[in-house]
């Protein structure tokens, strides 16, 4: 819109934000012109504005951060929604994998072939009976309890795995 448009007394503030938003959305004057119905020309005029000039100006050094914190908090909603998985699914492989993408995300590795074929050893030398209602058990415990569980197995595991290195060697 090339004509000027005259803006009401009541309407400027909300031109001004809708200036501002579409500005950093990174619409040009002549986009936003169109957009809010007022020429390229007054969008200048009100982007020279200092208020205008501030708030967009602060808008754009905080927006990152605003953005980031926004991200962390659905990441940690996202894990949460993984971790109320483990402790509530009835399907074992819809544990394991809510499991394997929490250990993921904590920087925990997956096991290597090499790895995995010493722990299939030391697997088929010993096996630790759990049955059905201990697994029920463990599941229904608090989540600090159930995270002391996971390191007490382990331990138990590590202590195994130490113990058929040295019958080996």
């Amino acid at each position: 819109m090339n004509v000027k448009s005259t803006i009401l007394p009541g309407e400027k503030e909300h031109v001004k934000d809708m200036v501002i938003v579409l500005k950093l959305s990174r619409y040009s004057n002549n986009q936003i012109g169109s957009v809010v119905g007022v020429s390229r020309n007054q969008v200048k005029g009100i982007l020279e504005e200092t208020d205008v000039a501030e708030r967009l100006q602060s808008l754009q050094e905080n927006l990152p951060g605003a953005a980031l914190e926004l991200l962390q908090g659905y990441s940690i909603e996202a894990v949460q929604a993984i971790a109320d998985v483990l402790r509530s699914s009835q399907d074992d492989g819809m544990i394991l994998k809510a499991a394997s993408e929490i250990l993921d995300r904590t920087g925990v590795s997956k096991v290597s072939r090499s790895e995995a074929s010493v722990h299939n050893v030391n697997e088929s030398k010993t096996t630790i009976g759990a049955d059905a209602d201990m697994l029920e058990q463990l599941r229904s415990l608090p989540p600090e309890k159930q995270e002391e569980a996971a390191q007490m197995i382990e331990g138990l595991e590590n202590f195994l795995k130490d113990e058929a290195k040295g019958q080996e060697e």
